[in-house]
């Protein structure tokens, strides 16, 4: 009789130790699944957050007018906008448009190629950090002519 006892403890035992290995597993594995479904929000919202600060920065720029950044042909110009966003200009060059050419005549108008960088850290401890690229072509009149 004592001998059956030691077995079952012994059993049990060994029962509550695999039912707890499961259990720290499952644990750690929860664990881990909230903290990749964060990152991703995190990564999700600095994505619409840069998005919608380009769309912001351009509509601002095209209500300054003749004082807009996008106007100038020369160099890099970066600004910060209020939600931390970093917004960064750079002029590439003035060329043909890419638009048809039938609405004008030839060599008349030409196209300004600039590029809109956003730049937005997020994240725990603004650890990461996402950019958004967009290509600009602003057709002008070409000095030039044709």
């Amino acid at each position: 009789m004592k001998q059956e006892r030691g077995i079952v403890v012994i059993v049990i035992f060994l029962l509550l130790i695999v039912l707890t290995m499961i259990a720290v597993g499952l644990t750690t594995r929860t664990r881990m699944t909230l903290q990749l479904t964060t990152a991703s929000n995190a990564r999700s919202e600095a994505q619409h957050q840069a998005n919608g600060a380009q769309s912001a920065y351009l509509e601002q720029q095209r209500q300054l007018r003749g004082e807009s950044t996008l106007i100038r042909n020369t160099g890099i110009t970066t600004s910060t906008d209020t939600s931390g966003v970093f917004n960064t200009i750079r002029f590439r060059g003035e060329t043909q448009c890419r638009r048809s050419r039938t609405a004008t005549a030839a060599h008349i108008v030409a196209c300004r190629h600039s590029e809109l960088e956003s730049r937005v850290k997020y994240g725990k401890r603004n650890r990461g950090e996402l950019s958004v690229i967009t290509g600009l072509e602003q057709p002008v009149l070409n000095i030039v002519g044709g």
